[in-house]
């Protein structure tokens, strides 16, 4: 496994994914980038021109892109554990391979940045980097506070100047009032913590990060109700430490990222890659008439068997193009 970095744009990410077979995984980035539906298509059903403007193109693969990148595809799909922290338009990912290879993903506008580790040690400072929290004392007692489920689900829709003027009201309690400006400035969303051991979710952790201090829901949840209650950054990240060592510790199939079995593509129609053949066609097809062009003369009594051979070319290419859209893609095993 290559220790150098690999960036890779979203648009990249989602093609490669689809070059080694896993689409469904290549959708599930799509929508979590919420990527337009044709633009996606797009990559879906002709990855080829996407990663072919890029160094990453190998025509010496069965695959069409690098060894290294299906690798790095290979071990971040089917990696027994997995660490995901997300939070809007970011995402921090951590996948174990096992003890002597982690991949390190962090995802930022679009941009995909993998890194390739030996332990998770530093793991939590990863995690306060990513999400900028402060350590400190903690500025708030500890406070719980309470609100309907209608309130709490209004309140991710709510325009910002609806929230000031709540956080301004002087009828709303100090503590809430600190709640609802440390939602706000979280771009009114909780973040998702996600610990996987294979594709069972083995602990979800949720929490909206504050000055020194962040708000955990509470376990005990009334009817009808949710629950926040203030914490310090160092109790939390004490809860993440604990199911860190939990899930590290918890058993796995045997793996081996030399050894993942490769999904074969099945033969796909993509109007992309028959574009792209029609296209080349009659580029071909210009260059030969430009080169008669030169011997007009001795031809141009023979007009009509020169509109004969051009017709039929084209209707050649077209069913060479409509050929390529089914080109098939198998993996070696």
């Amino acid at each position: 496994m290559t220790q150098s970095p690999i960036t890779l744009s979203t648009n990249q990410l989602i093609a490669a994914l689809t070059l080694c077979g896993y689409e469904k995984e290549a959708q599930s980035v799509g929508k979590q980038q919420k990527i337009k539906k044709m633009e996606l298509d797009q990559i879906l059903y002709g990855p080829d021109f996407i990663m072919q403007k890029s160094n990453l193109w190998d025509d010496e693969t069965t695959v069409g892109i690098s060894e290294t990148i299906v690798s790095l595809i290979q071990n971040i799909v089917e990696a027994p554990k997995k660490i995901k922290f997300v939070q809007k338009g970011k995402s921090l990912n951590f996948y174990w391979i096992n003890n002597d290879h982690i991949i390190m993903e962090k995802q930022l506008q679009k941009k995909h940045v993998f890194s390739f580790i030996y332990s998770l040690l530093g793991f939590e400072e990863e995690v306060t980097n990513f999400y900028k929290l402060d350590h400190g004392k903690n500025c708030v007692p500890q406070t719980k506070i309470g609100l309907s489920d209608s309130t709490y689900d209004y309140l991710h829709h709510m325009s910002s100047k609806a929230l000031n003027k709540m956080i301004e009201d002087d009828s709303v309690e100090i503590q809430m009032k600190q709640f609802l400006q440390d939602f706000k400035d979280n771009g009114q969303e909780v973040i998702h913590v996600m610990f996987q051991n294979g594709h069972h979710l083995q602990t979800a952790l949720s929490f909206i990060p504050g000055n020194r201090y962040c708000w955990l829901p509470d376990d005990q949840r009334e009817s009808k109700e949710v629950h926040f209650v203030s914490a310090k950054l160092d109790d939390f990240l004490s809860l993440i430490e604990n199911a860190k060592t939990e899930l590290l510790k918890t058993g796995v199939s045997s793996y081996s990222p030399n050894k993942v079995k490769r999904t074969s593509l099945l033969k796909k129609f993509s109007v992309y890659r028959g574009l792209k053949s029609f296209i080349q066609a009659n580029l071909f097809l210009v260059l030969t008439y430009m080169m008669l062009l030169v011997s007009k003369q001795e031809w141009e009594p023979n007009t009509n068997q020169i509109a004969v051979y051009i017709f039929i070319f084209e209707i050649g290419a077209l069913i060479a193009s409509f050929m390529a859209c089914f080109r098939p893609r198998v993996y070696k095993n």
